[in-house]
C-alpha cells in the first residue's frame, strides 16, 4: 500500500519551516554550511524530506532570497515611516543592520556566480520594486521626510546623499575577506558622522 499523498497544506507548512531552518543555518554557520543533509538535521527531519519539498539546494536558496527581497522592501517602507522619530543617526543603523543582517548577504558570492540564480532572484527584485536602483530613492526619501520634519539642514542635496549612502552599504553588501566590514561600532560611528554633516544647525 502506497503512502498517504502529502496534503498542500502540510506541504507548505514544511517548505516554511525547511526555509526557516536554513535561514537560522546560513546566519550561525554561513552559506557553505547550507546542505540539504545539514538542513534535514538541522529542522530534525529525515536526510531525504528536503528533497520532497525543494529539487536541490539551488531552490532553497532561491526560496530564501526571495523572501529576503520581500522583507527588505518591507523595511524600505518603515525607514521612510521613521522620519521624525528617534535619530536620523539611529534609523540610519537601523536600516544598515537589517540590510546587512539579512541571510541574503551571506550567498552574495554565490547569487553572482550562478546565471540561471541571478536571473531568477533579479526578475523577483524587479517585481517588487527592489530593483538596483531602489536603494538611493529609498534613502533620498527618507532624507527629503527628515528634511520636512526640520531634522536635515535645507540646503542638503538628499538624491546625492541616499546615493553616497546606498553605495555604501553596497559597497559592504559585497565585502568580504579581502575587504572586511567594519565593526558594528564603526560603522555607527561612521553613520553617526553623516547624520551630523547633514543636521540642522541648532
Amino acid at each position: 500500500m502506497s503512502p498517504a499523498k502529502r496534503s498542500t497544506e502540510t506541504t507548505l507548512q514544511l517548505r516554511s519551516s525547511l526555509i526557516e531552518h536554513a535561514r537560522r543555518l546560513i546566519a550561525r554557520d554561513g552559506a557553505a554550511a547550507l546542505t540539504m543533509r545539514a538542513l534535514a538535521t538541522e529542522a530534525g527531519y529525515s536526510v531525504g524530506l528536503p528533497y520532497k519539498i525543494f529539487t536541490d539546494r539551488r531552490e532553497i536558496v532561491a526560496a530564501i532570497v526571495h523572501i529576503e527581497v520581500e522583507k527588505l522592501r518591507a523595511t524600505c517602507d518603515e525607514l521612510v515611516e521613521r522620519a521624525g522619530t528617534a535619530t536620523v543617526a539611529g534609523n540610519l543603523m537601523w536600516f544598515a543592520e537589517a540590510f546587512l543582517d539579512s541571510p541574503a548577504v551571506a550567498l552574495t558570492e554565490e547569487l553572482l556566480s550562478d546565471k540561471a540564480l541571478r536571473q531568477s532572484v533579479t526578475a523577483t527584485a524587479h517585481d517588487a520594486g527592489m530593483s538596483p536602483g531602489a536603494l538611493p530613492v529609498v534613502l533620498s526619501r527618507y532624507l527629503a521626510a527628515e528634511k520636512q520634519a526640520d531634522r536635515v539642514a535645507p540646503h542638503i542635496d538628499e538624491h546625492a546623499f541616499g546615493f553616497l549612502i546606498a553605495g555604501a552599504l553596497h559597497n559592504l553588501l559585497v565585502a568580504g575577506e579581502a575587504w572586511p566590514r567594519p565593526a558594528r561600532p564603526e560603522l555607527e560611528q561612521i553613520l553617526t558622522a553623516t547624520a551630523a554633516a547633514i543636521a540642522v544647525a541648532r
